[in-house]
């Protein structure tokens, strides 16, 4: 990604920040009241003060600049703009920084949408995170690639510091309503960072925990 274009990206996701924590919407204030100066009931200043957060956050992460793509056997397009899916080092900077639960799940639920998935949900519940989406893919290719980018965010995050053993997801279809299951252990992730999965490893993984319903 040019430097350019990742200024344009982080300058935008930190306005969305603005805009979401200002309105309070899906309580993200309150999800980031523990920052200082972010009031849990929103508001214009509360917005910039997590808008600055967000800035320091997203110029961070997306300063790595690597691909996590679609899975080797499908289309191939690019779902993510995330951690080295080219085998590269991580970022060390990306590395050595920590932030709390609150602005990793905001990260993801903006990073995610930022991508075209639509995250409807998003909890920690015991030593998992739990994430519900809706589905609104038509082709196998197209399912891949949006897994492809949820889990590219999920390793962001884990290397953020989020503590979980594992993202549990459900996609649930737009048009019947249908539920698939899957999960990413958090092992993985850690694996993947450290270079000892491939890309490929962690999606052939990740495709044997699909389950419909």
């Amino acid at each position: 990604m040019g430097w350019l274009v990742l200024a344009a990206v982080v300058v935008l996701l930190s306005i969305l920040t603005v805009v979401a924590v200002a309105s309070n919407y899906r309580n993200v204030a309150g999800r980031l009241s523990e920052l200082p100066g972010v009031d849990a009931g929103g508001g214009v200043q509360t917005g910039v003060i997590a808008g600055l957060y967000a800035l320091v956050l997203w110029s961070v992460v997306l300063s790595g600049g690597m691909l996590f793509v679609g899975d080797a056997g499908s289309s191939g397009t690019e779902s993510y703009q995330g951690p080295g899916a080219d085998g590269a080092e991580p970022d060390e900077a990306t590395a050595s920084e920590e932030y709390s639960d609150a602005e990793l799940l905001v990260f993801f639920e903006t990073i995610t949408s930022h991508w075209g998935v639509n995250v409807t949900s998003t909890e920690m519940v015991d030593d998992e995170f739990v994430v519900e989406y809706a589905d609104t893919t038509e082709t196998d290719d197209e399912f891949t690639d949006e897994v492809g980018t949820l889990i590219g965010v999920y390793i962001d995050i884990v290397e953020g510091g989020l503590e979980a053993e594992r993202m549990d997801v459900t996609a649930v279809d737009e048009d019947d309503g249908e539920q698939t299951h899957w999960h990413v252990e958090s092992e993985w992730a850690a694996a993947y960072l450290e270079g000892e999965l491939t890309v490929d490893d962690v999606y052939e993984r990740v495709l044997e925990t699909v389950e419909s319903a």
